[in-house]
Formats: structure tokens, C-alpha cells, sequence
């Protein structure tokens, strides 16, 4: 068993913010996957029931419906196709399962951060021994974790980084309609973006401007 080495109360802060930021892309990405797996199962749910209902009815009865018989068979053919490759894509992708993993990960990052907050709390001295401890958990579960896929990844960083944003000024005007400041902290962002835009021009035209 490796002792673990001392750590500066600075970078077990550091860890705690990667934390907190990993256990809320995590939780996102996992409600994501549920979704998908949800939406995905109820449709060949709804499907299949679909065809069984109409492989049983008579051509009497589709004519009856204003409906062609042949037209439907056709129709109903096409769409076993489309169910076979659903149940395919299911099969292959398993969102339920990868829901499953990121929400094991959520459960160790939400232990993990209350420890964390319980060792902030009890140690005001700052004891870089119960700072290493931490530390050799933090890279104990961080070692466990599923890995976020890489096109997912800037994405739930923005969102994390957007809910604390909105979070603080909630808590900043709570009398305000939770859409009125969504809509604010949008707006906010696409000014920012275009100063931020506009002055990365500027600069490029001062840096192939001639010296005078």
C-alpha cells in the first residue's frame, strides 16, 4: 500500500473544482443517454404494436377506411425494415447501458465531493497529510470513471460552466422568471462573442499593419 504524499490545500481545491465540474457532465451526459434510450425503445414499442394490429385486419376492412390494400401492405413491410434496423441500432449503441456507467460515475463523484466538503470544513489547518489522502482518492476514482466522448466534451464543459453562471444570478435576482434570465445570460453571450470576435480582428490587422 503506497503512502500517499503531502498536497497543498491550493491543488486539493483545484481537484474540487474538477469535481464538481466532472459530476455535473457526467450527470448531463447520463440523463442524455436515458433519454435517447428511452425515446428509442418507446418508438419500436409503439411500432411493433403498430403492426400487429393492421397484420390481422382484412382488405374488407382497409377498403372500408378509405384505405389500399396493397398500399398497406407495402407500408407495413417498410416499416418492419425500419424496426429491424432500430432494434439493430439499439442493440449496437446500448444507451441504457451507458446511462447505466455515467451514472455509476455520478455516485462515486457525489461521495467523493462530500468528502471533500467534509475535509474543507474539519480541516482549517490546512494538514497537508489528510490533503495527500485526499488527493490518492481523487486519483483513485478519477482512474474508475467512464470517459466522456470527445464531440461531447466542450459541450458539457459550456453547460456546467452556464448553470453556475445562472445559478448565481438566480441567487443574485430571485424574484425574476428562471426563462427571463435564460434568455438574458443568451443574449449576454452572443455580445460577447462579437466583441470577442471584433477584437481578435483588430488585432490581426495591427499585426500586419506596416511599423511606421
Amino acid at each position: 500500500m503506497s503512502i500517499p504524499k503531502d498536497t497543498t490545500q491550493n491543488e486539493n481545491e483545484r481537484q474540487y473544482r474538477i469535481i464538481d465540474q466532472m459530476l455535473s457532465m457526467h450527470s448531463s451526459f447520463r440523463d442524455r443517454m436515458e433519454r435517447r434510450a428511452f425515446w428509442l425503445n418507446t418508438s419500436l414499442i409503439a411500432s411493433s404494436l403498430f403492426m400487429c394490429v393492421f397484420a390481422f385486419v382484412g382488405d374488407e376492412l382497409l377498403r372500408s377506411l378509405n384505405l389500399d390494400p396493397a398500399t398497406t401492405r407495402f407500408v407495413l413491410g417498410l416499416t418492419a425494415v425500419f424496426v429491424l434496423v432500430f432494434s439493430i441500432t439499439e442493440f449496437r449503441v446500448d444507451w441504457r447501458t451507458v446511462a447505466g456507467r455515467h451514472a455509476e460515475a455520478v455516485s462515486r463523484l457525489a461521495g467523493l465531493k462530500a468528502k471533500y466538503r467534509k475535509s474543507f470544513a474539519e480541516n482549517a489547518a490546512a494538514d497537508p497529510k489528510k490533503n495527500g489522502r485526499l488527493t490518492s482518492e481523487y486519483n483513485k476514482t478519477m482512474s474508475c470513471l467512464p470517459a466522456i466522448p470527445d464531440r461531447w466534451f466542450n459541450r458539457l464543459k459550456a453547460e456546467h460552466r452556464y448553470k453556475r453562471i445562472l445559478s448565481e444570478r438566480t441567487a443574485q435576482v430571485p424574484k425574476a422568471p428562471a426563462w427571463f434570465l435564460r434568455a438574458q445570460l443568451r443574449l449576454e453571450g452572443f455580445r460577447e462573442s462579437r466583441q470577442l470576435a471584433k477584437e481578435r480582428h483588430n488585432a490581426r490587422i495591427e499585426d500586419k499593419s506596416p511599423p511606421t
